[in-house]
């Protein structure tokens, strides 16, 4: 395979492409995005409306320019591992990682990190990229450039890096990176970057407005560049315990031992590694991405997406519309044709075994159908 070189200008950066790695984090349920979304078919594996690819796919694509195939890790659950390969073969099904159980980010990236101690020690000393499976980005040019200011950054500077959206709406469901734009660092070409004062959880409307007014203010993409070096160490000084753990993983790891494995990984916290890291770490840079982003977190996102008549509404598949405005209908069968009339700011799914219906601004509160449905043991998940 040839080798990715970083662009030019990038000066002090002489490793090759084969001396990083990328963690692809997949686990995620996706019940944000049911009834399209199931337990097999979590959001990750969905081909997205005007998309030829799955997210996941996507996700690799981007990667690719970056990072060799053969160093791209996927960590996701066990029961996903076969779906991902089928939708992903190009992946070596030995690089699809699962994880002993669930334990949010931070244990997604503590199991990458002790599975490449145990299987690739090549990669050591190697820079990681961290991206979601699921997030909506282009141009692939921005995305690329980005990165590599961010490898950049990590490997001159050290320090964790954390790729932050220059926000263009007062959004209320991203946390958000306060940076010290007074102290930009030079030496990127046009990519920006600023160490981090502050993170800042999901605000108020009054709030997020607040931020977009002041400026100096990322959406927090929940993606990350670092040398393995940098993660473990900012790691031993804010949770040790984490580090201690990763480092008894490694020989259950090399042996396969299931049992050893689950039961030192289930004794993680669940917590994310926002929380548990980026937000007590010595030394964080964000990198303003040169893309336009959307995580796709529900089903209003969809309207940020396609295309809206002139009324407002967002229609994918057989439909009617009377009457109706800033509506999202979303239909996936080919068996059923959905019409609605006289309503405003309505969300309306359908497949063949399955309806949901809610205002827009309740999209989330899927997650809570989602949770008793399970309860029911409906047979819709």
């Amino acid at each position: 395979m040839a080798i990715s070189l970083p662009p030019k200008g990038k000066g002090k950066l002489v490793k090759m492409a084969e001396a990083r790695y990328a963690i692809v984090m997949a686990g995620g349920s996706g019940e944000r995005f049911w009834p399209l979304s199931r337990v097999a078919r979590p959001k990750q594996l969905l081909q997205m409306p005007g998309s030829e690819k799955t997210m996941l796919g996507e996700a690799i694509e981007r990667l690719i320019p970056i990072v060799p195939i053969q160093n791209i890790l996927i960590v996701t659950s066990g029961h996903l591992v076969e779906p991902i390969h089928a939708a992903v073969p190009e992946i070596p099904i030995g690089n699809i990682l699962a994880e002993p159980a669930r334990r949010n980010t931070s244990g997604c990236l503590v199991f990458a990190a002790a599975w490449v101690a145990a299987m690739r020690p090549d990669l050591l000393e190697a820079s990681v990229i961290v991206v979601p499976a699921d997030h909506q980005i282009e141009p692939l040019k921005g995305f690329v450039d980005t990165i590599w200011a961010a490898i950049t950054c990590a490997e001159e500077d050290g320090g964790l890096i954390t790729i932050g959206v220059k926000p263009d709406r007062p959004e209320t469901g991203y946390g958000y990176v306060q940076a010290m734009t007074s102290y930009a660092r030079t030496g990127l070409g046009a990519a920006k970057a600023y160490p981090v004062k502050r993170f800042h959880e999901k605000p108020s409307a009054d709030l997020a407005q607040s931020y977009l007014a002041e400026g100096g203010y990322f959406w927090n993409s929940g993606m990350f560049v670092w040398t393995h070096k940098s993660f473990t160490e900012e790691l031993s000084r804010v949770a040790a315990s984490h580090v201690e753990i990763m480092n008894r993983l490694v020989p259950y790891i090399q042996s396969a031992d299931a049992a050893g494995l689950i039961s030192t990984f289930s004794e993680l916290p669940d917590i994310s590694i926002d929380y548990l890291l980026l937000e007590r770490a010595s030394q964080v840079t964000v990198v303003e991405a040169g893309f336009q982003w959307d995580d796709l977190g529900s089903w209003d996102s969809l309207g940020r997406k396609l295309p809206s008549d002139s009324r407002g509404n967002v229609a994918s598949g057989e439909s009617v519309l009377v009457q109706a405005a800033d509506c999202v209908v979303y239909n996936a069968s080919t068996n059923i044709t959905v019409g609605i009339a006289g309503v405003y700011g309505v969300l309306v799914v359908v497949t063949d075994d399955a309806v949901l219906i809610c205002n827009k601004d309740q999209a989330q509160a899927v997650k809570e159908v989602v949770k008793q449905l399970k309860q029911k043991g409906s047979q819709a998940l």
